[in-house]
């Protein structure tokens, strides 16, 4: 159920956290990112991880819920950041693996 919100929304959240995923052209290639919007601080993170670009949208919006599902069942770690040179603190780390398990468990029902 999430990926599809995910891929139909570009979004999925809880009371803690948002999470964006957006897709860019560029020369002939389609760049996947993903955001978490922290809602207690009022604040935006980037995933700094390697999500494949795609040759079409549809092929970019697939590496990226590819990536965001092993992410989910915890084939990835994320990597967050505030800026180049700054991580995202250890409580929003908490926040997202929270939300992971969350939909962990959505997806055993």
């Amino acid at each position: 159920m999430w990926r599809e919100e995910l891929e139909k929304r570009g979004y999925l959240e809880n009371d803690e956290i948002l999470i964006e995923l957006t897709i860019g052209g560029e020369c002939g290639e389609y760049l996947p990112s993903l955001a978490l919007y922290d809602k207690e601080s009022d604040t935006w993170y980037y995933f700094d991880n390697d999500i494949p670009p795609g040759m079409t949208q549809e092929e970019a919006m697939r590496n990226a819920l590819e990536f965001f599902e092993k992410l989910v069942v915890g084939l990835e770690k994320p990597k967050l950041k505030l800026s180049p040179i700054r991580e995202a603190p250890k409580e929003v780390y908490e926040k997202l693996n929270r939300f992971l398990q969350g939909l962990r468990n959505e997806d055993k029902d």
